[in-house]
């Protein structure tokens, strides 16, 4: 498991230029890459994007951006989750699942949610270890 999220963001680092950002019908949701003591980053469970209740938090299972009934979600399984871009606005894919949505590691991404059976604090947890 720590190859696969090892992998996601050695990729995820080498493609980008500065943050990561995420955003979902241009809503900020987040930065992908940031230190969890970033304000804005995904794994600040005291930021907004990080905390699992929060509406605009990735890994609130029953918010938009974070249930996998929603095409908004990167959980869903939909073409079109986040898209990811740099602070210049460059896209460099969208953060899902599902491999047709153009994010290169969609399925190690997959994997790692299958793996822990769709389970956002647990993937959170695996996701943002240091």
């Amino acid at each position: 498991m720590k190859q696969i999220i090892g992998l996601i963001l050695f990729f995820l680092s080498s493609m980008v230029q500065g943050k990561l950002l995420l955003y979902s019908d241009g809503v900020f949701i987040g930065c992908l890459d940031c230190i969890a003591t970033v304000r804005d980053s995904v794994c600040n469970t005291d930021g907004r994007y990080g905390n699992p209740s929060d509406p605009k938090s990735i890994w609130n299972p029953n918010g938009l951006y974070g249930s996998p009934l929603s095409s908004k979600s990167p959980w869903s399984g939909s073409s079109s989750g986040p898209m990811m871009t740099d602070e210049n606005g460059t896209v460099f894919g969208w953060f899902q699942i599902n491999p047709q949505g153009g994010y290169t590691n969609s399925e190690k991404l997959n994997d790692l949610y299958q793996g822990m059976n769709g389970d956002l604090a647990k993937i959170r947890d695996a996701f943002c270890q240091d």
